[in-house]
């Protein structure tokens, strides 16, 4: 089987763009950040699992992707997708996916904040959520990591890493949110976890942002609090799993 590295550099070698973003209506991004940690509890067997230890992955949220969104629930998916592609959206099949168009430098960054690449999550996101964008790979990844990166130096990140082994509560994560944020402000946010052997390890954080001001995050300005956005997280007993 081709190595991560082998794949990955593949990936950068190609320069044809196989398909191009096609604007869609939205209303909102939900920015899916992942707590890696708690991920791989629930799916120890995926690449991105096995060195996880020591990376930048290890003690702060990292890229699921950044969906366009509309209040209807009628979210836009595969926007000028061909079928092809659609019939191989299946992680099994992620990495038979065509290339993108996203540059090698763009790549290289993302390798970095989002470990799921290295299962070809990326082209999964692309085609299913990003083409729906109407920008640029590189633009929509380059925007996102950046979210991503801003995220991580607030105050929330912060609390998370604070309790990395430890169990908390839904009301203590939604107090540090709105201490980060500001007051109200975690109506913007869900928590999602996924539930092990009886322990429920938190696995990702979902936050709502308004595209008018979404390159002011993490500003309050950026946040949504409006739209329709719901957590899988019990009230107490989240595990903030370690590496």
């Amino acid at each position: 089987m081709m190595s991560y590295a082998a794949r990955l550099g593949a990936v950068f070698a190609l320069s044809a763009v196989f398909h191009t973003a096609t604007a869609a209506e939205f209303d909102y991004y939900l920015l899916a950040a992942s707590w890696q940690p708690g991920f791989c509890k629930t799916k120890p067997g995926k690449p991105e699992c096995a060195n996880l230890a020591g990376s930048y992955a290890a003690s702060n949220l990292v890229v699921h992707g950044l969906w366009p969104n509309n209040y209807d629930g009628a979210h836009p998916f595969y926007c000028g997708v061909s079928k092809e592609q659609i019939a191989l959206d299946k992680p099994a099949t992620w990495c038979s996916m065509a290339n993108y168009g996203a540059s090698s430098s763009t790549l290289s960054n993302l390798a970095y904040y989002m470990p799921g690449i290295q299962s070809c999550l990326d082209k999964h996101e692309w085609y299913k959520h990003g083409a729906c964008d109407g920008r640029s790979a590189d633009a929509y990844w380059n925007q996102t990591t950046q979210l991503v990166s801003r995220l991580g130096a607030t105050g929330f990140s912060s609390f998370l890493r604070s309790k990395i082994g430890l169990t908390v509560s839904r009301s203590q994560l939604l107090n540090a949110f709105n201490n980060s944020f500001g007051p109200n402000s975690s109506a913007a946010m869900s928590l999602q976890c996924g539930r092990v052997n009886g322990v429920s390890y938190l696995t990702e954080v979902w936050i709502n942002l308004n595209p008018a001001t979404i390159n002011q995050f993490p500003a309050a300005a950026a946040l949504l609090t409006d739209g329709a956005i719901s957590g899988t997280c019990p009230s107490s007993g989240i595990m903030i799993a370690r590496p």
